[in-house]
């Protein structure tokens, strides 16, 4: 899997799937057109994480009704690292224990580099695989921490937000599957 090459020794991962009825091509489609923050599940879990810089930062009106796409995605803070027809890989490089999520700008060249202390990095795919007359669509995380104290960091971290960024991951393929198996989607 290309995500190998991004993240081939990973400090946590964590890996869903769904079994779609359409065809690969399809659901790649889908993949980038699909709102896959639509559900009230999502807009409340992104709101919270959003909350921190939204009042660190003096306000301003938080965005309603936002659709979130793959696109979207990629303008705001994750970074597209490949896309092929069997497998979309983003990244992002931060300090994602620290309140606002402290990104780093999007560079594909440090994604060629180790993940420097004190940073740690994220890798999510996508993955694309035939079956039968379906699509068995997977995604993973993958996070790679730079040194000992960014781990201890990250994981005291993921214990807390793991299970709503599985239920993030969950919901997005289920979101997916709609547009698949929708009139629209066909």
């Amino acid at each position: 899997m290309l995500i190998d090459s991004f993240a081939p020794n990973p400090d946590e991962v964590e890996v869903h799937s769904i079994k779609i009825d359409a065809s690969p091509e399809n659901v790649h489609r889908a993949l980038w057109t699909a709102d896959l923050g639509g559900s009230l599940v999502i807009k409340l879990l992104m709101g919270l994480r959003t909350l921190p810089e939204f009042i660190l930062h003096g306000g301003g009106k938080l965005p309603r009704d936002l659709r979130i796409t793959l696109k979207t995605i990629t303008s705001s803070g994750f970074g597209l690292l490949a896309d092929e027809p069997e497998e979309i890989v983003l990244g992002v490089n931060g300090k994602f224990w620290r309140p606002t999520g402290n990104l780093a700008p999007f560079n594909r060249a440090d994604f060629d580099r180790a993940v420097p202390a004190g940073s740690a990095r994220g890798v999510w795919n996508f993955s694309l695989k035939p079956n039968g007359a379906g699509t068995i669509l997977s995604t993973e995380t993958r996070v790679t921490c730079g040194d000992p104290r960014s781990l201890k960091k990250f994981r005291t971290y993921w214990i807390f937000v793991r299970p709503f960024s599985g239920l993030i991951r969950l919901v997005m393929l289920r979101a997916v599957k709609r547009a698949c198996t929708s009139p629209m989607g066909h």
